[in-house]
């Protein structure tokens, strides 16, 4: 006999979910499964009172399991991002002129599309609800609906992750793809210092000197291929020969002579 779950609530179409035989009745799975989805977009989308506090529902098991599975997907995909992108803290790469402009709008384009993706996760009403669950923890007020820290919790979040996608799309996608990906071939470069910071210690970027040749760029200089004394003796307008490999994306500095 079938049975009707159109009438069901939300908490009873969990519970069914939840007990149901799946290998015998998946298409009764299935029927639980889409209600349940409809009901959480019409959560989603009716008004909300603007002083209402929203507080976690209980997960049913399967919720726990998917959730579970994100997180590992999140971990795993952050270490493989993480594997590509630290080479950048540890090689100097010189963009091509030519490819400037490029890597500039695909960043402009991947920051706008985290921008927007992270305001619209942020400000959906399961993840205030874990937010207020998060608060309430740790003895702080949750937040409102409507309330002014959400909107400005949801877009500070976002403009953090936009800028980190940025940077990594500018900076870390042509050392990643110049080292594992393009054809890159030893070379040499000649160029000309333009500036020298006063210290030869920075934070992640040891005897940093600033190129004339790259002044246009926004990442102008090479740090990390000399030592103090090497970098003590440099002048700027003397000109250095830069020593690594090169690929149709840039150069990668590895060592100096003067």
């Amino acid at each position: 006999m079938a049975i009707d779950y159109r009438n069901y609530s939300k908490s009873d179409l969990e519970e069914a979910l939840g007990t149901i035989d799946k290998a015998r009745f998946p298409q009764r799975v299935e029927q639980i499964e889409q209600l349940l989805a409809e009901k959480k977009n019409n959560e989603a989308s009716e008004p909300l009172p603007e002083d209402e506090i929203l507080l976690p529902e209980p997960e049913t098991v399967e919720q726990a399991q998917r959730k579970i599975l994100g997180t590992l997907a999140m971990v795993f995909a952050g270490l493989v991002v993480g594997a590509m992108l630290l080479p950048v803290y540890f090689h100097s790469f010189l963009l091509n002129g030519a490819m400037v402009a490029p890597f500039k709008w695909a960043a402009w384009i991947v920051a706008i599309v985290a921008f927007a993706l992270t305001c619209r996760y942020m400000l959906r009403t399961d993840f205030l609800r874990k937010a207020n669950a998060n608060l309430l923890a740790r003895g702080k007020r949750p937040m409102t609906v409507n309330s002014r820290r959400r909107l400005y919790g949801a877009l500070g979040g976002a403009l953090i992750v936009a800028i980190f996608v940025a940077l990594a799309t500018f900076r870390g996608a042509p050392v990643a793809l110049h080292l594992y990906v393009m054809n890159s071939k030893p070379a040499s470069q000649q160029v000309t210092i333009s500036a020298l910071p006063q210290r030869y210690r920075r934070k992640h970027c040891n005897g940093k000197i600033y190129l004339q040749e790259y002044d246009g760029q926004f990442f102008n200089y090479v740090c990390q291929i000399t030592s103090r004394t090497q970098w003590q003796s440099l002048r700027p307008g003397q000109k250095v020969l830069l020593r690594g490999s090169r690929s149709s994306l840039g150069f990668l500095a590895e060592d100096i002579s003067i």
